[in-house]
């Protein structure tokens, strides 16, 4: 499954969105993450990447490297470190307010 852009969103499709530079909100399944915007093996920009809300996973569009969104392990794709993810609490969806509650 592919995210869209927040404005084209159909009911129950992932969203992923640049809140900083340095992060992403994903959308899915009523879930918001808040998640590094590169990805660590090479530093693909996840905003593009393909979300897997079934399975709450992002795929990496430049070397297809698969994270969990819950966790930041590797799922598979080519070794590297874990994605720095931080969990948001519903209704933070303001960028001010989520960009204030990362670590």
């Amino acid at each position: 499954m592919t995210a869209v852009p927040a404005g084209r969103r159909g009911s129950g499709e992932p969203v992923v969105r640049q809140v900083t530079e340095d992060l992403v909100l994903v959308e899915v399944g009523g879930r918001k993450v808040l998640a590094a915007a590169v990805c660590p093996h090479r530093g693909g920009r996840l905003k593009y990447g393909r979300v897997d809300g079934d399975r709450l996973r992002i795929t990496c569009p430049l070397h297809h490297t698969t994270f969990d969104l819950t966790s930041g392990e590797r799922t598979s794709g080519a070794a590297c470190a874990a994605l720095r993810v931080v969990d948001v609490l519903p209704g933070q969806d303001r960028p001010e307010d989520l960009a204030g509650g990362a670590s």
